[in-house]
């Protein structure tokens, strides 16, 4: 284990604002967002087709913006939803636009990305209602969107991580088709022992543990304990065998390498196929550094591989 940051990684975070990955405490919601979709990127990839839409939302709730992907012209691809990090309360289609393009392209499936309500303006359950309402979406209208209904995957990053979890226990509790796959990119799962991560080098670079107490308060606002689901964190749930196919991508130096790697293997003991790879040298949220840093490139290529692999199947 390196626990030291990766060179070209500490290079480029050197060159930027610390406000663009290390956000302060006392930030208001909107002025960390403003921050967060200050990190411009040269483009990964050039889908085909890109459109935005508007889902319907849950009962009494507004439409949800998305926006789809289509890496070729071709009919009858996969379609997988995916669900952006940024502690719920940053984030949306524009700061995870490029990691979205790549994962299109290099796992050959439409992607639907959805732009879920955010807290604090909107407290629990409205990000995990939204989710589900967009996956309920795809679900019938893979067909209308030239994907295949029976290949619909879901995936997510850091707090997009947690809904693509919520999506799935929420399946099999109403009876819904269960996603194909899932794909959980450095996941909150509430499984972690506040390990490596915390007390790696290089300290604050990066999501740090506080952080992560402020964006949980403000997702929750105050919800009450007793009425959160079973499977409110996905690490308690009592029945983890529900989940699908799974692979989970971690970084090194993450607050969140734990609750990662601890959750594959609570869903390996369950029984469910589950894989779990860690990426050394890196930091949470290095999805979004992919176009300056080639070691965060190289360690999103597998978890884009396995979600074309369990789409196509083996060697495709």
């Amino acid at each position: 284990m390196t626990t030291r940051l990766d060179p070209a990684l500490a290079d480029y975070l050197a060159a930027q604002p610390r406000v663009v990955w290390d956000e302060s405490l006392d930030l208001a919601a909107e002025r960390a967002r403003e921050r967060a979709e200050s990190l411009a990127a040269p483009r990964l990839a050039e889908p085909a087709e890109i459109r935005d839409l508007v889902v319907p939302g849950p009962e009494g709730a507004p439409g949800i913006g998305a926006r789809l992907y289509r890496p070729t012209g071709e009919r009858d691809l996969p379609l997988t939803l995916y669900l952006h990090g940024g502690g719920f309360v940053v984030g949306g289609l524009e700061t995870h636009d490029n990691a979205v393009r790549l994962l299109a392209e290099q796992a050959r499936t439409v992607v639907v990305a959805a732009d879920y309500r955010l807290a604090p303006e909107h407290t629990y359950p409205a990000a995990v209602d939204d989710a589900y309402a967009v996956y309920r979406w795809v679900l019938a209208e893979a067909a209308a969107l030239g994907a295949d209904p029976g290949r619909v995957a879901v995936a997510g990053d850091s707090a997009g991580g947690f809904l693509a979890t919520q999506v799935a226990f929420m399946s099999a509790e109403r009876g819904d088709p269960p996603p194909a796959f899932q794909l959980l990119i450095y996941p909150a799962t509430g499984a972690g022992s506040g390990g490596t991560g915390r007390d790696a080098e290089p300290g604050s670079a990066g999501l740090r543990p506080e952080n992560m107490d402020w964006y949980m308060s403000s997702f929750l606002g105050g919800y009450p304990a007793e009425r959160l689901p079973a499977y409110f964190p996905p690490a308690k749930a009592p029945h983890p065998a529900t989940q699908p196919p799974t692979f989970v991508l971690t970084a090194e130096l993450d607050p969140l390498r734990e609750d990662g790697a601890a959750y594959a293997e609570l869903l390996r003991e369950a029984g469910v196929d589950a894989r779990w790879q860690d990426s050394p040298g890196l930091v949470h949220s290095f999805l979004r550094f992919m176009h300056a840093v080639p070691a965060a490139r190289a360690a999103a290529q597998p978890a884009f591989d396995a979600l074309r692999a369990a789409l196509y199947g083996p060697g495709s």
